[in-house]
Order: C-alpha cells, then structure tokens, then sequence
C-alpha cells in the first residue's frame, strides 16, 4: 500500500523535487514550487488517481492519502518549524474531511461494535487538535483496546499506538505506593460507578524514572451500535508540559516555574514584556493559521535580538516575557529598544506584508522577594501603560 502510493508520487515529480520519508507513514516532499495552490492541485490529482484505480474489486483496498502544504520564504524571515507545524495541521485537517471509506467484505464475518476497534480515528484527531497535551487516549471498555499518542508510546515506552489490555497496561507501570488507589478508581470507571476520573500519581517514564502525573478521564456510556469508551488525557507535570505549541517556547507553567527558582534563591532579574497588539484582529480576519504564523515568527526574532542572553516565554495569548539574571538595568532597557526597533520581518499574509504592533514593558529586581503571578501582574500593568510601537494597521 505504502509502496504503491510512493509510486503515484514519485512518477508525477518534477526533476528538482525530492521525497523523503520521516517515518512510519508519513512523508516529506520539497518542492521549488512558488505557490501551495500549484502543488495541493496537482497532488490531489495523484491522490483522485489513485482512488480511482484501486476502487475496482481486484485491488484489496483502496489507496489513498493526505497531505497539507506550507510553503516557506527565508529571505521573509520564515522559520522551518513554522513550515512543517503548519503543514502538520494542514494534513490533519485534510485527513479529517477527506477519510475514503473501505468497502466491506461480504464474505468476512461481521462482529458486534463491542468487538470491533472503536478508537476512531476521527475522535482521536480532534481531541489531539484540540488539546496541548502530549497524550490524550481512547479506550474501548468493552474490548481493552485503546489509541494513544505518538509521544505516550515514545514517553512511557507502551507497546503500540494500538495496545489491548490497557488499563493492565497502565497499572504495571504506575507507581507500586499509588497502584490500588489507581485501580480502585479505574475499576469503579471501567463498571460504570464513575463517568468522572481524576488523579495524580507516579508513572514510569522510558527512562526507568517515575513523573508525577495529572490524569483526567470520561466515561462515555455505549448504545446498541457504540461501545462504552473512556476519553481522557494525561500531563506529564514531571516534564510539566510546558512547551507552546506554536512558538517553540517555555509556556506560563515553565515562566512561573522559572520565576519561583529565582525566588528561593533571592537572585536578581530583569524582565521583558511584549504583548502583540492586534492579533485577535488577525485571527478574526485572516484564520487562527495566520494568527500562529505572526506570535512564531515574533517569537523568532525575539530570540534573535535576546541574543541567548536570556530564557524567553510565551506568557499569556499574544504576550511574551523574557527572563535575565545577569544583565543590569541598562542593558535591559538597551535591549528593550532593539526589541521595539526590530520585532520580526513583516509576516507574508496572502497579499498583505503585515507588521505586528507590540508593546513593550521591562522591570529588573535587585531580589525575587515576590510571588510569581505578583511579578507577572506588574508587568501586565506596565504593558497596559506602554506605548504602541505602530504597525501595519487592519481597517
């Protein structure tokens, strides 16, 4: 199958086009071409192609897949992580509303639903987009099977995407101290008692080294057609889960972390704040993608104008804090400067060059005497209170 749909790619390549593949079935392919319209025609035609020509009864399945597009300018200052997220969530989009239906073996034995996998890979999609947490799952209470995410089978070495006797599964690797109270709660789920399930306890990580994690859960009662389900996500708080998604950065979680480090140890630091004026604008006209595409690519700049010297975040929305603990007053306020000069290369939105417009705020402390969130109040006071350095404005 996979082979078949490298063939369909490969014989409809141009001569400076290449193809890689990144793992499992997932595929990479660069291309010259100067616009993502060019490119999404012509592989949907492949994929059109391939539908059609394995859609007769002596094909044992029919081919097909999905794809997004991203296309990348460096010399506007686009990032490669930007084109690949963005291409990621074009696929996952894609592949949502464009699923080939298999058709049904009449010969082959039907099973009730209870029997079959239920783990949609529809719902699984969308609960995935629609969190930040590196593992959400499903589980089928009535089979034991269950899907997780890439990152789970990776974290906490799980046997598969797809593993059968899941909460046995998850048990032996939870901590041996948190083991009955874990299995008492889940047992009262599994038998319908509970639809609601939320605990904190220790899990083996890949490593051997046990993470202290938050894990919250529904229970989805089944019908005559549907199984009955467990929905649910887990976060890992040993890792904290602290990564944006869309920038790259250290989140509000890793921020505050940050903050109380400094505090224990009553070191001086200095702080810049920079809240993205506009972007709710942006989203509201243009979509969430061209949203994203603008925090990254500030993000990108304010690390380049950073220069390394410090730990940058992604604080709340569109604001951004960056931390030092060995930079003075003056050369925070010289870098606050350059940050209002040179925030990012105006970002490429269909026609438009937009250029965000930023505030930009700073405090330095002699002494992190304070609460975190007391800290971050300040600075969005004097974000409140910062001029507006202009930008491109939407009318």
């Amino acid at each position: 199958h996979i082979l078949s749909i490298c063939r369909a790619l490969t014989e409809t390549m141009e001569h400076n086009e290449m193809l890689f593949r990144i793992g499992g079935d997932e595929f990479v392919l660069v291309s010259p071409t100067t616009g993502e319209a060019e490119l999404e025609q012509r592989l949907e035609r492949v994929r059109a192609d391939l539908i059609e020509a394995t859609s007769d009864d002596k094909a044992p399945m029919i081919s097909s897949f999905s794809f997004g597009c991203s296309r990348v300018d460096p010399l506007a200052g686009d990032t490669r992580r930007q084109m690949t997220m963005d291409a990621d969530r074009k696929m996952y989009r894609y592949k949502l509303m464009h699923r080939v239906q298999q058709p049904k073996d009449s010969d082959a034995p039907q099973h009730p639903i209870a029997e079959q996998f239920p783990c949609n890979d529809r719902v699984f999609q969308a609960i995935s987009m629609s969190s930040e947490t590196r593992y959400p799952f499903i589980l089928n209470l009535d089979t034991g099977e269950s899907q997780w995410s890439v990152n789970a089978v990776r974290d906490f070495d799980l046997p598969s995407q797809h593993p059968f006797n899941s909460v046995d599964m998850w048990l032996a690797r939870v901590h041996p101290e948190d083991r009955d109270n874990v299995r008492s709660e889940l047992d009262m789920v599994v038998n319908g008692t509970w639809h609601f399930h939320y605990m904190q306890y220790r899990v083996m990580d890949a490593t051997g080294a046990y993470a202290l994690c938050d894990c919250t859960g529904y229970r989805l009662d089944g019908t005559d057609t549907e199984p009955n389900m467990y929905v649910g996500i887990i976060i890992n708080r040993s890792l904290a889960d602290t990564t944006d998604s869309v920038t790259g950065l250290g989140d509000i979680h890793a921020l505050i972390n940050a903050i109380g480090e400094m505090r224990r140890v009553a070191r001086k630091a200095g702080f810049i704040a920079i809240k993205v004026d506009d972007i709710a604008e942006v989203n509201a006209r243009f979509g969430f993608d061209a949203g994203d595409r603008v925090l990254a690519e500030s993000a990108a700049c304010l690390m380049d104008c950073s220069r390394g010297k410090g730990r940058l975040f992604r604080s709340t929305g569109p604001t951004f804090v960056a931390l030092f603990d060995e930079l003075g007053p003056e050369a925070i306020d010289e870098l606050a400067s350059e940050i209002e000069r040179f925030l990012g290369s105006p970002v490429l939105i269909g026609s438009l060059e937009y250029q965000p417009p930023i505030r930009v705020a700073t405090l330095h402390l002699d002494g992190v005497d304070r609460q975190p969130v007391s800290i971050l109040n300040e600075l969005k006071a004097r974000l409140k209170e910062a001029p507006q350095v202009p930008g491109t404005k939407l009318d």
